[in-house]
């Protein structure tokens, strides 16, 4: 009832600032996308790709140093080099996986209200809404064996569409700084100015 009230004041509210008399209906649709990334995934994989290049260095040289005759220790270092080829193709795949930002969030929840979504596939973006009648949403995410407390602010904007529907938006989004348990950078596809359903927040961790 009370959040039915609070919609009721906000439309007659705009209506009453603009000569709009026949705009009928508001819709509520502020959101914003965020992409998860396991950075720390991320860094050991190069780590491996790495040895494994180096492995493919020495048999490259071997190879180049043992006489044609020696067929048996070619075979060998072939085969090896076979294997380390397909433990590399592994991990770039895995690798670039993890880039795309597909993963499994177990839950989101937005504090505060009775949004709380339980996911069991997995997704590369995450698209979630913004409050409508406050300056700012907080979320509980969570993701394997941690949850995170992340926080948008921005500015709520009323505007009349084609279809003299009165939109409710959000603009100016940003992530409130804080102490992450285990999240350790946040980059936004835009610098200047977030407008919801464009924004997008990338989440490294």
């Amino acid at each position: 009832m009370k959040q039915l009230l609070s919609i009721s004041i906000i439309f007659f509210l705009i209506i009453s600032c603009d000569p709009c008399d026949d705009c009928t209906s508001v819709v509520f649709e502020p959101n914003v996308t965020m992409i998860f990334i396991n950075q720390d995934s991320i860094t050991t994989l190069d780590s491996l790709l790495m040895v494994n290049g180096n492995q493919s260095d020495v048999i490259d040289s071997l190879l180049q140093e043992i006489d044609v005759s020696e067929t048996d220790q070619i075979d060998s270092l072939n085969e090896l080099q076979s294997a380390i080829d397909s433990t590399s193709a592994v991990y770039a795949s895995t690798k670039s996986t993890i880039n795309s930002g597909l993963l499994l969030v177990k839950r989101i929840e937005i504090l505060g209200s009775p949004y709380d979504s339980i996911y069991t596939d997995s997704a590369t973006t995450w698209k979630v809404p913004l409050a409508y009648d406050k300056s700012f949403t907080q979320y509980e995410v969570s993701i394997d064996d941690f949850s995170e407390i992340i926080e948008f602010d921005f500015d709520n904007i009323q505007r009349i569409d084609e279809f003299r529907n009165v939109l409710v938006r959000a603009e100016n989004i940003r992530v409130i700084e804080k102490s992450y348990t285990r999240i350790d950078s946040v980059k936004s596809n835009c610098d200047e100015n977030c407008t919801d359903d464009e924004a997008i927040f990338t989440f490294y961790f």
